[in-house]
């Protein structure tokens, strides 16, 4: 079993059922957002019940590695899709906080989904209602999806 503690974000999991591989995109106190190694999979926010009966780190029975810090010699990272296309400038329509999400609006009066993931590692957590990003929208599964969202300084 997974203990929470010893888990960061960028570990890599894996179903113990159906062998697909996930990275650990964000851990919350009820939620963990997995990110799937498979380009033609979505990310996936699971129970940390859930979690710790259905997942194990691969990286823990490495061997020399002691209890799973750090990866096995040759092992890479997994890649993340950087989005492409034109920048969208927007402002924060709506955020909640306690879920990892929210939405912008555009100068073109779109709302768009973003989630947490789609910025850095603090910056979801700096932004409020208001503020003025940047962003790419991409077409995920459910529609539209702003991605790299950055905030970006108010024009004068």
């Amino acid at each position: 079993m997974i203990t929470m503690q010893e888990l960061e974000n960028g570990s890599v999991v894996v179903h113990k059922n159906t062998g697909l591989r996930y990275s650990v995109v964000d851990v919350s106190d009820s939620e963990v957002l997995l990110s799937p190694s498979s380009d033609d999979m979505q990310d996936l926010m699971v129970a940390i019940d859930l979690f710790r009966e259905e997942f194990v780190e691969i990286d823990r029975y490495s061997t020399g590695r002691g209890r799973g810090r750090g990866r096995a010699r040759g092992r890479r990272a997994p890649a993340h899709n950087v989005p492409t296309g034109p920048k969208v400038r927007g402002k924060v329509k709506k955020l909640v906080p306690d879920r990892g999400f929210g939405f912008v609006r555009g100068e073109d009066g779109k709302e768009v989904f973003f989630h947490r993931s789609g910025l850095g590692a603090n910056e979801y957590d700096a932004l409020s209602e208001g503020d003025v990003v940047e962003y790419v929208v991409q077409e995920g599964p459910r529609g539209p999806r702003a991605e790299n969202v950055r905030p970006i300084a108010a024009e004068a």
